[in-house]
């Protein structure tokens, strides 16, 4: 494809109900998006789902991810597109800005507009480019609440909506009291537990007094940054042990499976893939064929993404080789006050159909965009 132009641009999104996790409450979120539009007329939209801080990882602010894009990675994709005459496919791209050590949220909003015209530019819907196929699957719910009564109320709207995961936020103080409550108002769902690198080596055994709760997972109980201890401490539980923030990489990916495999424990690792964490969907493929390879579970978390961007997550989720239901939708309804497609997202009954339809299957909502939307930038082609 040949590059007319990419646009930076910086949209407030606002959550109709607060979201708590272990590092903060959310209201609301200033998300930057990345315009692509080609000399044939085909336009790409790409989001950086980021959160108002970095307190979940490095470079996942607006902030951090503004200035990766508008200073390095997209005048590199246009220094590499007047070097070689066009940026033909993802692999180009991606080649491009290979030099910028992390910014993998900023890397994967210019990722996401690409795959989004190469969908239109072949008729297809995202997922049959990724090796997908239309289907239906269960998916799931998180929810954020800081208290047992809040959490209980947010699990009820979601149960009565038919959905058939439910994950939960924790940290220290506030973790065995919200998963027995749920457990016991729901003794037949599907219940994991996500502490967002809340706990140290000094308050990690507290979790064991989950192990009796016949939970899917407890996701990223320590560090952001550590693999290895989370594999030692992995032998002490009995409920598998979900990385997330640690894994950025197939190479990281990589590396865990190696290291549950060698403490005799793989059938206890699952692996949650965030495609902005991992700089964008086609490392994300990479993971999950790779986590398959070795039977190791997967499924797709998300950041309070705009409906544009979890319908991108939803047809990854049409892999095969992502078996467990994902983090695709709000126990309320819709996340925002004003979402970004013309159509909403819905899952009768906690189950998703993807369809044939072009791309994301929703149309982008342009009126709503530049209503709410500043352009930062336009960098030309």
């Amino acid at each position: 494809m040949k590059i007319q132009s990419i646009e930076l641009w910086s949209v407030p999104l606002t959550l109709r109900s607060p979201f708590t996790t272990s590092f903060g409450t959310y209201r609301q979120l200033d998300r930057p998006f990345v315009i692509v539009r080609t000399t044939d007329g085909v336009i790409g939209v790409g989001e950086a789902p980021t959160l108002s801080d970095p307190a979940y990882k490095a470079e996942c602010d607006p902030y951090a991810v503004m200035t990766s894009l508008q200073t390095f990675i997209i005048p590199a994709v246009i220094k590499r597109q007047q070097e070689i005459g066009s940026i033909g496919t993802v692999d180009d791209l991606r080649a491009s800005y290979a030099w910028v050590k992390g910014a993998g949220f900023a890397k994967s909003g210019v990722e996401a507009a690409f795959w989004d015209i190469e969908a239109q530019q072949k008729q297809q819907p995202l997922w049959q480019l990724w090796g997908g196929r239309a289907r239906q699957f269960p998916v799931g719910v998180s929810i954020g609440g800081n208290t047992v009564e809040d959490v209980l109320k947010r699990a009820e709207t979601a149960v009565g909506l038919g959905y058939q995961r439910l994950k939960v936020k924790i940290w220290p103080g506030f973790d065995a009291a919200p998963a027995e409550a749920l457990r016991k108002a729901y003794p037949d769902i599907l219940l994991q537990v996500d502490a967002n690198s809340a706990y140290t080596l000094d308050t990690w055994s507290d979790l064991k007094a989950l192990d009796d709760l016949d939970l899917l997972l407890i996701e990223q109980p320590l560090y952001d940054d550590d693999i290895v201890l989370h594999s030692e401490i992995a032998t002490q539980l009995k409920t598998p042990v979900c990385l997330d923030e640690s894994v950025h990489s197939l190479r990281d990916a990589q590396a865990a499976m190696h290291l549950w495999q060698k403490n005799g424990i793989l059938n206890r690792l699952i692996i949650n893939i965030k495609p902005p964490r991992v700089s964008g969907f086609a490392e994300a493929v990479e993971i999950a064929n790779a986590c398959n390879d070795q039977q190791v579970r997967t499924w797709i978390g998300g950041m309070l993404d705009s409906a544009w961007t979890k319908a991108m997550n939803l047809n990854f989720n049409g892999l095969d080789c992502i078996d467990l239901p994902g983090d695709h939708f709000s126990p309320g309804g819709p996340y925002f006050e004003r979402d970004l497609t013309l159509e909403p997202l819905s899952a009768p009954n906690g189950i998703f159909t993807l369809t044939d339809g072009i791309s994301t299957g929703l149309t982008f909502d342009w009126q709503t965009f530049e209503e709410l939307g500043t352009k930062v930038a336009t960098f030309e082609g």
